[in-house]
């Protein structure tokens, strides 16, 4: 049965995207701890390179999709995870693996402070006893951010992050996608991989499930490697599941053949992410 990643790209829709004009301020300049920015970089390189940051007295924003249009991440940090937002808003084209090198000596609740230089259009870090000015990228020069679809899924479920990743896995061991199928008798997310010779089923039960709404059965099939890392036609990928640790509380929506949904917190509650990742269709 062959099956291909659909495309999301109708989804990112380049002539609805907010304008990239910083506003005129006079403080351009955030402090963030180590650790929630480390979540930040760590959740985005799983499905992009650079992106558009938008960060100031809100907090920041990042949305993007990555160059196969098949998954999509939208990411808010709100100004209470902060330590200091400033005064004004400035949106920065970064290059995430740069930023990534550049704050690694930074760790747990180390500040990090971001000053941007709209004349420059840099950004000077400043952590531990660190000092990096960071040029920034266009953000015309970017791919624009993706407006994330709203879709009226029919089964809604919430597990813990490592029971979730720890299915997908199973299914790696015999096949590159992982079949997500909500039974409604059982109550329960039945997580499965059929290879060419060996087939392997995960059945997460109710009671090791946060929640579940099914209305109905549903199932889609998606890329194990985009979900958990590996290879695929010759690109590498990091597992936009890989940076949830135990505990996390995940949040899922499911549908037949459409985009699974998936959601959680981070920093205390004031950190949001929300991944989109889209089926594989199969070809009956």
């Amino acid at each position: 049965m062959a099956a291909a990643d659909a495309d999301v790209e109708s989804t990112a829709d380049d002539d609805q995207t907010p304008e990239t004009e910083a506003e005129p301020v006079d403080n351009m300049t955030v402090i963030i701890r180590a650790e929630v920015l480390q979540q930040v970089i760590d959740q985005l390189l799983t499905v992009v390179d650079e992106a558009i940051f938008r960060i100031g007295h809100d907090g920041l924003s990042v949305a993007a999709v990555d160059p196969a249009n098949v998954a999509m991440v939208d990411l808010e940090v709100e100004e209470g995870a902060f330590e200091s937002v400033g005064d004004g808003m400035f949106p920065i084209g970064i290059n995430i693996q740069k930023l990534d090198d550049y704050v690694d000596g930074a760790s747990g609740s180390d500040q990090v402070k971001l000053s941007y230089s709209p004349e420059k259009r840099s950004i000077e870090i400043e952590h531990t006893n660190v000092e990096v000015e960071m040029a920034g990228i266009d953000p015309d020069a970017i791919r624009q951010e993706p407006e994330i679809p709203e879709i009226d899924h029919r089964a809604e479920f919430e597990v813990d992050a490592k029971v979730f990743r720890d299915a997908v896995e199973n299914a790696d061991l015999v096949t590159d996608h992982v079949r997500f199928e909500a039974d409604v008798d059982a109550e329960a997310l039945a997580v499965s991989g059929e290879g060419d010779i060996d087939e392997i089923r995960t059945v997460i039960e109710s009671d090791d499930l946060l929640d579940a709404n099914f209305s109905e059965r549903v199932e889609s099939l998606f890329s194990v490697a985009y979900l958990i890392g590996g290879s695929k036609g010759g690109s590498k990928y990091k597992g936009m599941l890989k940076p949830l640790s135990s505990g996390t509380e995940l949040a899922g929506k499911l549908d037949d053949e459409m985009p699974v949904f998936l959601t959680y917190e981070f920093a205390d509650g004031f950190g949001n992410v929300q991944m989109m990742l889209a089926p594989r269709v199969e070809n009956k």
